[in-house]
């Protein structure tokens, strides 16, 4: 049996070469210790090959014959021996003695080949410039490439890593140097580039501590490289440098970003061009979750500018991903890019400050991109309703015995439709108008707004114009009226959805008086709940309520183990439909409106705010705008993200509620809507919170009634099983249709309301 544990060594932290020159008795005698202690040390002798540069330099116009390079050498050693001339380089690390040049001629030579990119008085300028960087991913990159240029007499270099196996993507290095810190890696190849350039290592990186001697102990920086992942650091430090005058330069890795602020020339300058002035910096060190760190590091980044690449990676990170991916050739390139900026700030040569892009992809890339398929998708649409449809179809629809009738004025009929306004819609449509006319009051289906690809056949809209009648017949109770709803009452106007008639009545024959009060009430509220459990007089009540309604029942959930289900379920038709191309192209022209903290009430579509989203999830909301990395998640089997959204705030309930009818029809999901509107208004004014869980029944009808057409076949075999889990859950589907599922919690207040568009934009007098 190997006893590899036996020769296994303590690493050597040690990056400070030792020189000989031995022309000197004392560096003889020491080397020659040094060689009998350690006969095992690998020599390499090039200085021949050194000198013969070195001659050849010296006569640019003509090369020397090898008899006068010979006879040159022998005249520019003098007294001193091949052997003795120069110095001698030992590397612990590697246990190598190297023959060079000394400082002066051996810098000469390595840079011989800059001469007149950088002219030797340029060289001498930057030979004298301290330079720090921090964090050594693409702060190796740099320092390497500084290095070689010698764009610096000395370096500081930050980094409290180690090397990691997944590090050597992109750091130059052997799998040697496994374990090894990230800064006596650089240190080494720095000093194995140029063993005369003073290196300084800070292995706790950047600290609060120590970021004073960092940036002036032995001399002030005159420029930092900013590589570092730490938020809190990334602030602190530009703070300082802005204190002391120094520029700061990034590179971000992706798509060649490269940020330059010169607070050198720039004192009053705002840290990070002011993207993120209007956050608290000095709080950011407490920041402990990803949630708190994201309005920083959002503002810092600029998502619009992100490559898709690794927009659609940022949605992976903690699902397939474990962070951020690197490569190498966006880290080579970064490290050239802040090299040369860092040069031309220290020579003088660029004055500005900026954030830049040398996008590779863009600059080299197809002319004419090749054409995919992969995201096809339609602005689907409806023609308009206009006015003259309203009038035609009122005026061909018979109207009620004028007997029974009761004629409103303006005001009443603006109160009444005010009412109805206030319903519920899927994505906050509002696919309603009305019209007054001779008493009579009609809703009209505004298709337009509404059309989306799930609202297959209208059904959304239906549950919301149901709601709608429900909220006008409450109200009206309350005004002393009773309205008569004749729905679907032209075969010929197919948007016509109800005539009706209002009639004074008793104050005993209101329309459920108590959910008048709801109807300013009534809301969405997405919050997590506490999981308390609801009374079964509650729950009975509600069951009641929706009982109402002809045929209509409600199916209650309490179990925690089938509410978990339903989230996993719910979820992921949710993620279904956002990562279907039509799905997400109608989330995102049609229902998700951003706003900020100044912007005004949205009247059409949802605010971001309603969703109660953490911060984190607005970001990859933002990031998975773009059809483009909706294209790539779909290539990589990818999205699994977006089903947290909803997955915890529903695991979270205290019951689920499916309102079933006995078959589906534009009927039975307009007298659906009407008993849902019941039911959560009865629900809010029991004090519980009411959320919709409509996809998965809405996505259900399409695919059945569809067969699944245009849907890709892992989307159609995945909607499948999840329909047979749902229909596990609810044994009684087997004889019913589900029409709406609901959420009920109790839960903290809702953070915003969803605004409606003003009554005079959907209500018209003939």
């Amino acid at each position: 049996m190997l006893t590899l544990a036996n020769h296994s060594v303590e690493k050597d932290l040690s990056y400070e070469p030792q020189f000989f020159r031995i022309y000197k008795p004392n560096d003889r005698d020491a080397l020659e210790a040094l060689l009998n202690a350690k006969p095992h040390i690998k020599i390499h002798d090039e200085l021949n090959s050194q000198l013969d540069e070195l001659i050849k330099s010296k006569h640019p116009k003509k090369k020397p014959a090898p008899e006068q390079l010979e006879a040159l050498k022998l005249l520019h050693l003098g007294d001193l021996s091949m052997e003795d001339y120069g110095v001698w380089v030992y590397y612990p690390w590697s246990e190598r003695l190297v023959h060079l040049l000394d400082e002066e001629e051996f810098v000469d030579m390595r840079t011989n080949r800059n001469v007149y990119k950088i002219t030797p008085e340029e060289r001498d300028i930057l030979g004298k410039q301290i330079v720090g960087v921090v964090g050594l991913s693409v702060g190796q990159s740099v320092s390497v490439t500084m290095a070689m240029e010698r764009g610096f007499g000395e370096i500081r270099l930050a980094d409290f890593d180690l090397l990691e196996l997944s590090n050597l993507n992109r750091i130059r290095t052997g799998v040697q140097s496994l374990g090894l810190p990230k800064v006596i890696i650089v240190a080494r190849e720095i000093k194995e580039i140029d063993p005369f350039l003073k290196v300084t290592c800070f292995n706790d990186g950047l600290t609060e501590e120590n970021m004073d001697r960092f940036f002036t102990a032995g001399g002030k920086l005159n420029v930092i490289v900013d590589e570092c992942d730490g938020l809190d650091i990334k602030i602190l430090l530009r703070h300082k440098a802005k204190a002391l005058g120094i520029p700061v330069v990034m590179d971000a890795s992706d798509r060649g970003t490269v940020d330059v602020e010169r607070f050198d020339l720039e004192p009053e300058r705002p840290i990070l061009h002011g993207l993120i002035e209007h956050l608290d910096h000095t709080q950011v060190k407490y920041l402990k979750t990803n949630e708190e760190k994201v309005p920083f590091l959002l503002a810092m980044i600029g998502v619009e500018t992100l490559s898709n690449r690794l927009k659609a990676s940022m949605i992976e990170v903690g699902q397939s991903i474990t962070t951020w991916p690197q490569l190498a050739s966006a880290v080579t390139l970064g490290g050239a890019l802040c090299a040369d900026v860092c040069r031309r700030i220290i020579l003088d040569q660029y004055h500005e400050s900026g954030r830049y892009w040398i996008d590779i992809e863009e600059l080299i890339g197809d002319k004419t991109p090749k054409e995919d398929h992969d995201y096809s998708v339609v602005d689907l649409t409806a023609d308009e309703l206009t006015r003259e449809e309203m009038e035609s179809a009122a005026s061909a629809t018979p109207i009620a015995n004028h007997e029974s009738l009761t004629i409103l004025d303006q005001d009443q009929v603006t109160e009444i439709v005010t009412a109805a306004g206030f319903a519920p819609s899927g994505g906050n449509t509002q696919p309603w108008r009305f019209l007054y006319r001779n008493g009579m009051l009609y809703l009209f289906h505004d298709e337009k707004e509404a059309a989306s690809w799930i609202n297959y056949n209208n059904n959304a809209s239906y549950i919301a114009l149901g709601a709608a009648i429900e909220n006008l017949k409450v109200k009206a109770g309350s005004l002393g009226l009773k309205a008569h709803a004749t729905l679907f009452p032209s075969a010929e106007y197919k948007r016509l959805i109800a005539s009706i008639y209002l009639q004074t009545t008793q104050p005993e024959e209101a329309y459920f008086p108590e959910l008048v009060s709801a109807l300013n009430l009534r809301l969405t509220n997405r919050k997590k709940g506490n999981g308390e459990k609801i009374s079964d007089e509650v729950l009975n009540k509600l069951v009641e309520t929706v009982r109402y309604t002809e045929q209509a029942d409600l199916l209650i959930l309490e179990d925690q183990q089938e509410i978990k289900k339903i989230a996993d379920i719910v979820s992921a038709v949710e993620r279904i439909r956002f990562m279907f191309p039509q799905g997400h192209h109608d989330f995102y022209t049609k229902e998700l409106k951003w706003t900020t903290e100044t912007d005004g009430p949205v009247e059409e579509g949802m605010d971001i705010k309603t969703l109660e989203l953490a911060e984190s999830d607005k970001v990859g909301l933002r990031v998975a705008a773009s059809p483009e990395v909706i294209k790539l998640l779909n290539k990589w089997g990818g999205g699994a993200a977006f089903e947290k959204i909803s997955k915890g705030p529903i695991a979270s309930s205290s019951a689920i509620g499916l309102i079933t009818l006995p078959e589906y029809s534009a009927l039975n999901y307009l007298i659906g809507g009407q008993a849902l509107q019941r039911v959560w208004m009865d629900a809010n004014l029991q004090g519980l919170s009411f959320q919709p869980l409509t996809a998965p029944f809405f996505m259900f009808s399409i695919l059945n009634n569809t067969n699944g057409e245009g849907m890709p076949e892992k989307m159609r075999q995945e909607l499948t099983a999840l329909e047979k889990q749902i229909n596990t859950i609810f044994p009684s589907l087997s004889a019913s249709k589900g029409v709406f599922m609901f959420r009920l919690s109790y839960a903290d207040e809702a953070t915003i309301r969803t605004s409606r568009r003003p009554v005079n934009k959907i209500l018209h007098f003939s």
